[in-house]
């Protein structure tokens, strides 16, 4: 080698090439190959040309001539009779990729005036080979074009064939019509590229597939447009296959045309579209989407694929293609490339095809929806597919690596004699070649190469797997066996269902909390049943998969909202970038949906509105808990829009009682007519601190201005009843559930007392009954629906009731009042805590809170003002009523036990005051609030208990301090409490009004 070497730097006068070209071949792919041919790449350059490049780019003369024979050595005897094309090499621009006008600019130059046969046949096949050369030292080149990059490599290769057989198409058309007694028939006419070709991911010595198209058009001349076209076609086919001492174009396979090899040659675009509506298997329609104009006229090529998009992608999933794309692999495998003995690198176990039916079959299943995934390459169509939630991002990384890596060693092993081979060589010094082209250069570096194969092989077999083999996720498809046995009994249901139950089972496995996912899988397959759209729908959206088992992993609230109401699963997930919607927002959900179960024709009124109250109210309940569970909001903000959310269902619920009122009268009562009627928001409701799974506290009040005593009689009949609807609206369940729960409770005389008071009943109570309690609760009441003017007077009474004279007994009685809740209501033990009642609890904070707004509130009218408990904090702070140390201990201990509320309630679906040390799932509990303790058994547990302990403790202390109470002040409960908010309301004495405001006895 060193002789011949230095033979060859004498001859060419080349000063250095010995040494250079001998380390050049060391590098390459087969170092003897290039040994023996890179000389022979070099000699014929001989000349004052490669003396000048030489001098300039002597390693870039070196590296061409020892990756070309080394990698590519037919190109040896090419350049031979080329002698000027390893100099254009040397001078080219190797680390950019050419575009497309580029190949067709620098062709269109070559070509020139050549009208000869022989003469274009001889350019078109220089340009091929010199641009091949081009692009093998750039394929080999790593350096130049790395894995990544592949698509850059195919890109070329395709482009490049483009432009030949544009100008071939050219040539060919201009001969036939030089033989045409007239003028040439007006019709247009497109070479159609397809399968790699049409995706722009040729390989290195492929066929190029073609279907050819013309214009449906009548001719008044000797030729038809199909006649015309045909003799162009054919005239094309010599030019393009036909061999010469030039070489050849490409080999031509028309066999995916409509009908194959038994169909005409050219097709019109009329029978086109024709053939795929009605005739056209599943494999035709998976390669007609790589599909793509190559030559003649574009613009009518891709209307013509254009209108095959609705044969093609279904308006519906097409659950038939996982099928039929399984039938193919299967009928490959039993034809061909699956010789043990040597991997196939197209049609292998783990090969190109098995990526490209992944990326096909999901096209063909989600496209008709997903326009986005309609892409013809197959790595574009892997990246379309994870951006539309298609395919996991771990997915995609492995199936586009893989398939990068696999069709660099499909280029290797064809450029080695331009011959269409896929199998991978099995000798060691094969083996060696391929493993060294991609990089593995040390001495056990086919080693290294074949384990990095086997290991795409297999991500390629296991993600395949996952979609196409009949295997995995057992369990589930039991659960489907048991609650839809009619689907599973469906040929084509059942692969839906075994995807379905696959998809599931791994999602559950690798859950935050399998158990439960599992236990609430079962409950929403339950649920569905047998109704296939659902089922359509997660397949159609797959990002829905993994969104739905952590949501069934995470909250056993949200996930019976789910399970029992199936068809929230759409909605939920249409943007999962909106966060919360406002108030507007939600008032036009609430009317889309009301319009769609409109359109649907499956009910009428008040069922209608009853269905859409529920739906909007679910939707909305479920979109808040999961954006609060994923910590995207804060719980200040949940609450603020789960009150939103109760505002809108009590204001569209009032609007369907008077429907409802007016319905079966047939017409507007006189009450209705001229009365008023108002909802105050008493509680969390009123302070817009509503939590999940809360209740909704209310008052109703009327007014009849200038009515007598029977019409304000029957006023407060007429009012009852429209408050009764009122609940009945919200409260009343049907198929999609139920709103709230209402309480009306805090009314006076609670439950005694009428429904509905008068407004000067209201006022007169207040002045002459209302015990301190209830003026307590009057600090938490606003109007949320009903008449503005009403509301105005309601507003005008209350501050004015809040900021009378205290009795001089408020802050005994309010601290009686929450001693005998504690007592009653909280019983708690070592081992069970109420947050909401206990010791040191919520209505600690509550209660000292409130008491300072009364106590303080004709100082500081501003207190009285409706707002959340964490806001009167800061603001009694402001005033410095409360000390920083009070404050903070207050508001740091609201916000953790309002965040413990939260989170029990929306992860366990517990109730919102209980908190049982004993209890296993509050682990979980702890986990969420971010307390971990890896070192000891249940120590999140223990880490929470014990800060709850400290919390609660420190708000005692400063309940006591405020408040001024002594450990031995512990009062006695008296006759008339309060209507304790709870199932067991303490008994009070009972007490009615006449609807003119006279309070009576009975």
């Amino acid at each position: 080698m060193a002789k011949r070497f230095t033979d060859l730097e004498k001859a060419l006068r080349l000063r250095g090439l010995a040494t250079r070209l001998e380390t050049a071949c060391d590098d390459a792919p087969d170092p003897a190959a290039a040994a023996a041919h890179a000389p022979d790449i070099l000699r014929p350059a001989a000349g004052r040309s490669l003396g000048r490049v030489w001098k300039r780019s002597p390693e870039v003369l070196c590296r061409i001539a020892a990756l070309l024979g080394g990698g590519a050595p037919f190109f040896a005897s090419i350049f031979a009779n080329h002698p000027d094309w390893l100099i254009r090499l040397a001078e080219d621009d190797l680390e950019s990729e050419r575009q497309p006008e580029e190949f067709l600019a620098r062709l269109t130059e070559a070509l020139g005036d050549t009208a000869d046969r022989a003469d274009t046949a001889r350019v078109l096949r220089e340009f091929k080979y010199y641009e091949l050369a081009r692009i093998t030292v750039r394929d080999l080149g790593l350096d130049l074009v790395p894995l990544e990059r592949t698509a850059e490599i195919l890109a070329e290769l395709s482009h490049l064939a483009d432009a030949l057989l544009d100008r071939a198409l050219d040539r060919c058309r201009e001969w036939v019509d030089a033989k045409l007694d007239g003028d040439p028939p007006e019709v247009r006419f497109a070479v159609i590229g397809m399968g790699k070709l049409g995706s722009e991911e040729l390989n290195y010595s492929s066929d190029v597939d073609l279907i050819y198209v013309c214009e449906d058009r009548e001719s008044g001349g000797a030729l038809d447009g199909t006649q015309y076209t045909t003799r162009i076609a054919e005239e094309f086919g010599k030019l393009v296959r036909g061999k010469t001492g030039d070489g050849f174009l490409y080999r031509v396979d028309l066999d995916l045309r409509p009908e194959g090899a038994s169909g005409p040659l050219v097709v019109s675009a009329a029978s086109f579209a024709e053939y795929y509506e009605c005739w056209a298997e599943t494999w035709e329609k998976a390669a007609v989407m790589k599909a793509r104009p190559v030559a003649g006229d574009a613009a009518f090529g891709w209307r013509v694929i254009r209108s095959l998009d609705p044969m093609v992608f279904r308006s519906s999933m097409d659950l038939g293609a996982i099928e039929a794309i399984r039938a193919m692999k299967d009928k490959i495998e039993q034809a061909k490339g699956r010789d043990a003995s040597a991997f196939n690198v197209k049609l292998g176990k783990g090969g190109i095809r098995d990526i490209e039916f992944v990326a096909q079959a999901l096209q063909l299943m989600h496209g008709g929806r997903r326009p986005q995934v309609r892409q013809r390459s197959t790595q574009a169509s892997l990246e379309a597919l994870s951006a539309a939630g298609v395919l996991d991002t771990d997915a995609r990384d492995d199936l586009l690596a893989a398939y990068r890596f696999l069709r660099r060693i499909e280029n290797r092993i064809q450029m080695e004699d331009e011959r269409q081979l896929y199998k991978l060589p099995t000798d060691a010094d094969g083996l060696t070649r391929i493993a060294r082209s991609l990089g593995y250069l040390e001495t056990d570096g086919a080693e290294h190469f074949s384990a990095a194969l086997q290991h795409h092989r297999e991500r390629v077999q296991a993600i395949f797997g996952q979609l196409f083999d009949r295997a995995g996720g057992g369990e589930v498809l039991d659960l489907f066996q048991r609650n839809a046995p009619a689907l599973v009994a469906n040929p084509t249901a059942r692969s839906l269902i075994e995807s379905l139950a696959r998809q599931f089972s791994e999602r559950v496995d690798h859950s935050a909390n399998p158990e439960r996912a599992m236990n609430n899988l079962a409950e929403f397959i339950r649920g569905v049943g047998q109704r296939r759209f659902f089922y359509e729908l997660l397949l159609d959206r797959p990002e829905l998969v993994p969104r739905l088992i952590g949501l069934f992993a995470a909250s056993e609230y949200l996930s019976t909202y789910v399970a029992t109401h199936p068809r929230l699963i759409e909605p939920l997930f249409d943007d999962p970038n909106v966060l919360l919607h406002s108030r507007a927002e939600l008032d036009r959900i609430y009317e889309k949906i009301r319009k769609t179960l409109d359109a649907e024709g499956l009910r009428v009124e008040p069922e209608l509105s009853l269905d859409a109250l529920r739906l909007f109210h679910n939707r909305e309940l479920v979109n808040v808990g999961l954006l609060d569970m994923d910590d995207r909001i804060e719980r200040v903000e949940a609450e603020r829009s789960l009150t939103e959310i109760g505002e809108v269902c009590i204001e569209r619920g009032l609007d369907l009682a008077e429907q409802e009122v007016r319905r079966r009268g047939k017409k507007r009562p006189p009450w209705l007519r001229n009365g008023e009627f108002l909802v105050v928001a008493m509680g969390k409701l009123a302070s817009r601190e509503i939590t999940y799974g809360s209740d909704l506290d209310v008052i109703f009040l009327y007014d009849l201005p200038g009515g007598d005593e029977e019409a304000q009689l029957s006023a407060q009949s007429g009012f009852v009843g429209l408050a009764q609807k009122l609940i009945w609206t919200l409260q009343t369940r049907t198929n999609e559930g139920v709103c709230y729960e209402i309480d009306a409770r805090l009314r006076p005389s609670g439950n005694q007392g009428l429904l509905v008071s008068h407004i000067e009943t209201f006022a007169d109570y207040h002045s002459t009954s209302a015990a301190p309690w209830e003026r307590q609760a009057l600090l938490r009441s606003r109007p949320v629906a009903g008449s503005k003017r009403l509301a105005a007077t309601f507003e005008e009474l209350r501050r004015e009731i809040l900021l009378r004279d205290n009795p001089s007994d408020l802050r005994q009685e309010v601290h009686r009042i929450r001693i005998r809740m504690e007592t009653e209501l909280a019983r708690e033990s070592t081992a069970r805590r109420d947050f909401k009642t206990g010791r040191g609890g919520l209505l600690d904070i509550e209660t000292a809170v409130q008491y300072l707004q009364l106590a303080h509130a004709r100082a500081h009218p501003a207190l009285i003002d409706v707002s959340t408990v964490a806001e009167k904090i800061v603001q009694l702070a402001e005033l410095q009523i409360l000390d920083p140390h009070q404050a903070r201990t207050f508001a740091d201990g609201w916000e953790f036990l309002q965040r413990l509320s939260s989170r029990l309630r929306i992860l366990e679906n517990r109730s919102i005051s209980d908190l049982d040390a004993e209890r296993g799932d509050l682990d979980d509990v702890a986990r969420r609030l971010g307390y971990e303790s890896p070192g000891r058994s249940c120590g999140g547990r223990r880490s929470l208990l014990d800060e709850y302990q400290r919390r609660t403790a420190e708000i005692r202390a400063v309940y006591e301090q405020v408040l001024g109470i002594t450990g031995a002040e512990t009062p006695a409960a008296k006759d008339e409490e309060p209507a304790v908010k709870t199932t067991g309301r303490s008994r009070r004495k009972i007490r009615t009004r006449t609807a003119a405001g006279h309070r009576k006895r009975r």
